[in-house]
Formats: C-alpha cells, structure tokens, sequence
C-alpha cells in the first residue's frame, strides 16, 4: 500500500507544482 501511495502522490504532487506555476505565470 505504501508504495502504491507513493507511486501515486508523487506524480500528483509533481503536477500540482506545474498547475501553480503555470497559473502564477499566467498572472
């Protein structure tokens, strides 16, 4: 289970670090 969690909040996390930054850029 841990390594599932990590496979998947991983990823997330690293596109919610583009998602800011693509807003921030926007703005």
């Amino acid at each position: 289970l841990i390594a599932v969690a990590l496979f998947i909040s991983v990823p997330t996390a690293f596109l919610l670090i583009i998602y800011v930054k693509t807003i921030s850029q926007s703005n």
